[in-house]
């Protein structure tokens, strides 16, 4: 079956989505499933305290054993619940947040690959491997816990204040005053601390762009002894690091701090005042137990959302700065409609061709040349006179600035992607080699051309491989590496066909190359395969 062509798979936009998508899409039932789940287990965390109201007040002041019993189950089965409900909410929050981070990662990277290349030739890779790996991490944690977290603590806030003021207005009030001035506090402390953490992740970036730029110039750096100006760049840099992980770690104690303050001053109205009104017969003692609980309670979700609040302000500043570095329009279209193109003939017309950098630097400057089918045409010139350019103008990797390239008539910006790939063929200054065998290297274009959703690419058969590297001049280079590779030792098959070589060599070559090579007097039959040698010391 013939393969279909297919015009590449145009990126899904990454930096255009807000953050909260990326925690919803995809995972609607999971996020519907945790809110069930939410309010079940803010049920089974109001229970225990009325049922320790119940067990003081009319089981133990009442001496009802049967009682205390029923109350007790209710209890330890609230506790269980609330436990298995709770770890129920952080594996459904663990995978959300890591098919989350999948689908950035895979949304971002499938951007990454449509970027202009100039793109590439200001950024480090180091810092492109970082935001893909380190900063989504940080960022899809964040998106696992982005609607179960604010909602369970909040809501777990209004259940245990609503319990508070059925217990007893007064106390509850006095109690839940200290929030409403710790609100007012917190954030300005916070607002000082986001500051600190925008300093500091671009700050981070300097310095690894820093760690990657000294060890790619590492032969410059060597042959020009430069290793005290390097020295003093990377220490100015960390020593500015310090500065601003210092100052950010202490915001971050600070509003902790002020936090455990205000929630530790609960208590002690709840001793004072609660106390008073127990003494004066005004509030039961189970009453005041449970009170204590409640409060105690109502510390959780306070820190919890504390915690979530930064770490909502380190996601969203880590994902804005992704976004905001990402967010580059191409040179090129890319993706331009389908057209059907006729066959290419092979003619070239290049018309009045200049192209400037951004930075306004004219590197080709009205370029006109035209070349019929056939004919062949060798750019001469000295190193940075544009020889590679005026390439990758004529091949669409990067947009001209003025004039026309047209192939058979029609403008090159006007052709689209998939007829260009069928139909330039482009080698590069400086071939790249992608990890992976020889063979992938040598189809890489190939698969490419013939991507096809629905199978595999139809492949060329080994003879037309063995064509395509005998006309490269590469298939002696080919066979020597092959040659001078090791097998793994249960690949028993092979190790036997090798040792079924060995002896046709052997009866074949050993009168030629006796004077040249020292080989065995006698190769018998259970002359065994060597595994830490290459195969052609095996043949030999």
């Amino acid at each position: 079956m013939r393969a279909r062509r297919t015009t590449p798979k145009k990126p899904e936009s990454f930096c255009d989505k807000s953050l909260i998508y990326w925690a919803v899409h995809g995972n609607t039932g999971l996020q519907a499933l945790l809110v069930v789940l939410v309010l079940l287990v803010v049920v089974a965390r109001v229970v225990p305290l009325e049922m320790q109201k119940r067990i003081v007040n009319e089981s133990i002041a009442q001496g009802q054993f049967n009682n205390l019993l029923f109350y007790c189950m209710i209890y330890l089965t609230a506790v269980v619940s609330a436990n298995i409900l709770k770890f129920s909410i952080n594996s459904i929050q663990t995978l959300i947040g890591e098919r989350a981070m999948s689908r950035m990662r895979k949304a971002l990277y499938n951007q990454i690959l449509f970027l202009p290349l100039s793109f590439f030739r200001r950024t480090q890779p180091g810092f492109v491997v970082s935001s893909l790996i380190t900063e989504l991490s940080t960022i899809g944690a964040f998106a696992g816990m982005a609607i179960a977290v604010p909602m369970t603590n909040v809501l777990t806030l209004v259940a245990m204040a609503g319990y508070l003021l059925w217990l007893n207005i007064p106390l509850a009030l006095a109690t839940l005053a200290i929030y409403p001035v710790v609100i007012f506090i917190l954030p300005f402390l916070q607002k000082k601390a986001n500051e600190a953490n925008k300093a500091r992740v671009d700050v981070s970036r300097k310095t690894s762009s820093q760690i990657a730029e000294s060890i790619s110039g590492i032969n410059e750096i060597h042959a020009h002894g430069a290793y005290g100006q390097e020295n003093r760049k990377f220490a100015d840099l960390i020593d500015l690091l310090q500065t601003i992980r210092i100052r950010w770690s202490l915001l971050r104690h600070g509003i902790k701090t002020t936090n455990n303050f205000f929630i530790s001053l609960g208590p002690f109205i709840v001793f004072i005042l609660g106390g008073y009104l127990a003494i004066k017969g005004e509030l039961a003692l189970g009453a005041l137990v449970a009170f204590l609980s409640a409060q105690e309670k109502l510390y959780d979700p306070w820190k919890e959302l504390i915690n979530f609040y930064q770490l909502y302000q380190d996601a969203i500043i880590r994902y804005q700065k992704t976004t905001g570095y990402f967010d580059v329009k191409s040179e090129i279209s890319l993706l331009p409609a389908p057209q059907d193109a006729p066959a290419p003939q092979g003619r070239i017309d290049v018309e009045n061709l200049s192209f400037r950098t951004d930075d306004g630097h004219l590197l080709l400057n009205n370029i006109s040349f035209s070349l019929a089918p056939g004919e062949h045409l060798a750019l001469v010139g000295f190193s940075g006179s544009g020889k590679s350019m005026l390439a990758k103008c004529l091949g669409n990797l990067i947009s001209y600035s003025e004039g026309s390239i047209r192939y058979d008539g029609q403008e090159l910006n006007n052709l689209s992607k998939s007829f260009i790939v069928n139909t330039i063929g482009f080698v590069p200054q400086h071939p790249f080699v992608f990890t992976g065998t020889v063979e992938e290297n040598l189809l890489y274009a190939l698969k490419a051309k013939y991507d096809n959703s629905e199978g595999q690419p139809r492949l060329p058969s080994l003879d037309d491989k063995i064509e395509a590297l005998q006309n490269a001049a590469f298939f002696v280079d080919v066979l020597r590496f092959g040659l001078d590779t090791t097998i793994s030792a249960d690949n028993r098959n092979f190790k036997e066909r090798v040792l079924r070589m060995r002896r046709v060599f052997y009866k074949t070559h050993y009168e030629a190359l006796r004077d040249l090579i020292e080989l065995y007097d006698d190769l018998s039959e259970t002359t065994g395969y060597l595994d830490d040698k290459p195969i052609i010391n095996n043949i030999f």
